[in-house]
């Protein structure tokens, strides 16, 4: 599904699955698409906005309204559309800024970004935005070329300046090694030619039953 949009047709059947294509970002303007840059709209709103209390109220019912809309469509977590159309910037999912992806070898991504003020630390992309935006890139590297999938060990990043808001960034990620399940990563993000981060991070192969739904057990 990976570079192309899909039509309003093609949405009402599209089947998401956990098999990431990890090809480049594509443009696209069908209706799920249209309602996360409408969800990613209400987010920076949201945060540069100071309502009197009868806005707020008003506001708050309006959102009940669509949370419980939503509500009526839910799915399981294999079912849903969010977090699995790889063809978007940020996969569909209004969690992370929308990572843009570029280009991608078996070895290494490179991508772009842009953050506002929903992202903000007074003034510069707060630093715990940071590892969300490398964890997307290098994790997606990290399963890529037909490696199994992997979960992140640990992600250490370290922070050389401010990240500014409303400007792109540059996002890269390399592949390393790998020890047997073992995945060494890195990655640096910039702003023109400034180091602004980077990172190291491992990851690890999972086995057999390893890939259950942990949330679910227990609970039936």
């Amino acid at each position: 599904m990976s570079g192309s949009s899909h039509s309003s047709t093609s949405i009402d059947i599209w089947k998401p699955d956990w098999n990431d294509p990890f090809d480049p970002t594509a443009e696209a303007d069908d209706e799920f698409a249209e309602l996360v840059d409408a969800l990613r709209s209400v987010q920076e709103a949201f945060t540069r906005s100071r309502p009197d209390t009868v806005s707020a109220a008003r506001i708050t019912q309006q959102l009940r309204s669509v949370a419980k809309e939503l509500q009526f469509l839910e799915v399981g977590e294999d079912e849903q559309i969010p977090g699995h159309r790889w063809d978007l910037a940020g996969r569909g999912q209004a969690l992370a800024p929308p990572l843009h992806i570029d280009e991608v070898t078996e070895t290494a991504a490179r991508g772009r970004v842009t953050v506002g003020r929903f992202y903000s630390g007074r003034y510069a992309m707060n630093g715990g935005v940071t590892p969300l935006i490398f964890d997307e890139i290098m994790a997606r590297l990290a399963k890529d070329a037909g490696r199994l999938w992997a979960r992140t060990a640990y992600l250490n990043v370290n922070f050389r300046a401010p990240a500014p808001l409303h400007v792109e960034l540059r996002v890269e990620a390399e592949f390393e090694r790998q020890e047997g399940r073992k995945r060494f990563m890195r990655g640096w993000m910039y702003h023109e030619d400034v180091l602004v981060a980077d990172a190291d991070g491992l990851w690890v192969e999972l086995k057999p039953e390893q890939t259950l739904n942990i949330s679910e057990i227990g609970t039936v």
